[in-house]
């Protein structure tokens, strides 16, 4: 549920108040955060119940828009919430917010936030084949760059990565990995590419076909 917090030098008494689009938390401008937190938490099933007859009367925000996740099309689906929350079920990504949160960055954070896990996974089952590692692994986040990888082995992947399809997340991968043994790219640099990553040049060009609408996010 979307509330705001209302503090009063002239208040006593804790109160709320229900609306269609809010819930409004009254409190003396001294009040700890904690009792007040108690005290909402004491409320709960009274406030549900109220929130809920309050909803019936309006209509819910129908799904504002779609992001990509490993190839796939997710419909956003956003609700109004107490607190954010940022849930994939199927191929919905459901929302839950204030009415007043910027709904383009909690769904940012949580695609940065799956990327650090899935790169930082395929990366070190890449360089398990490799047989070599990377002294430093970091997120981008790059407008115009995938990856890199510096002399001292430290490798950057571009979050963003984490809407393309597996496939050609694993080919940023081997890219950067192959960086490790020929830090150029040379001849021999692509044949490294081409043994971590077969059909390489193929999801090359896929990678970049889809790179404009990759990087609107």
């Amino acid at each position: 549920m979307p509330y705001r917090l209302n503090r009063s030098r002239r208040r006593r008494t804790l109160g709320l108040t229900v609306t269609a689009h809010e819930v409004r938390i009254h409190a003396p401008v001294w009040t700890p955060r904690e009792e007040i937190e108690g005290y909402v938490l004491h409320q709960r099933d009274w406030l549900l119940r109220a929130w809920s007859r309050m909803q019936a009367r309006v209509p819910q925000i129908e799904a504002a828009s779609e992001v990509r996740y490993l190839g796939r099309v997710l419909a956003i689906e956003v609700r109004p919430s107490l607190f954010c929350e940022v849930r994939r079920h199927g191929d919905r990504l459901h929302v839950h917010a204030p009415l007043s949160a910027d709904v383009a960055v909690l769904v940012r954070e949580w695609l940065a936030a799956r990327a650090a896990r899935l790169l930082a996974w395929r990366l070190a089952r890449m360089a398990r084949r490799l047989g070599r590692a990377p002294t430093r692994f970091a997120l981008s986040d790059a407008q115009t760059q995938w990856g890199s990888c510096t002399r001292r082995g430290h490798i950057r992947l571009n979050w963003r990565l984490v809407q393309a399809p597996l496939a050609l997340v694993d080919y940023v991968v081997a890219h950067e990995l192959a960086h490790l043994v020929h830090l150029d790219h040379s001849p021999r640099f692509w044949e490294q590419v081409a043994a971590l990553c077969p059909d390489a040049l193929a999801r090359r060009a896929a990678l970049r076909g889809m790179s404009t609408a990759l990087f609107q996010v």
